[in-house]
């Protein structure tokens, strides 16, 4: 198993942090849900720093096309629009659950600021 790690530096984008919670929401998580060879995607942000990306966990690099990256399994690209700053692909060394072992990590499913459809301020 693999872990991905995909970075955008947004900071000379025009990329608008509602936009892209908004298409999370709206498509990217049910799209991504049905990726074959991906246990698990997790996205993150830091709007002061202007960081956007996402964290993978794939069966296989052969079920993960790391060039196409950050294609959607359609084909098409979400509203960054860009090539990610950063990609590093890392082989997965242990994966533990927490004391709500994968009952937890189910609860995950539709967690996050994307998902609660704002934002926070800083």
């Amino acid at each position: 198993m693999y872990v991905v790690i995909v970075a955008f530096d947004l900071k000379e984008s025009s990329a608008d942090f509602a936009e892209l919670r908004a298409w999370v929401r709206g498509r990217a998580a049910d799209d991504y849900s049905r990726l074959p060879g991906m246990r698990f995607k997790a996205w993150f942000s830091d709007e002061r720093k202007r960081l956007w990306g996402a964290v993978y966990l794939v069966e296989s690099m052969s079920s993960f096309d790391r060039d196409n990256l950050p294609l959607l399994p359609d084909g098409r690209t979400g509203p960054v629009g860009t090539r990610p700053t950063s990609v590093m692909v890392l082989e997965l060394e242990a994966f533990v659950t927490g004391p709500d072992g994968l009952d937890g990590i189910e609860a995950l499913a539709r967690q996050g600021l994307s998902m609660a459809g704002g934002g926070h301020d800083h």
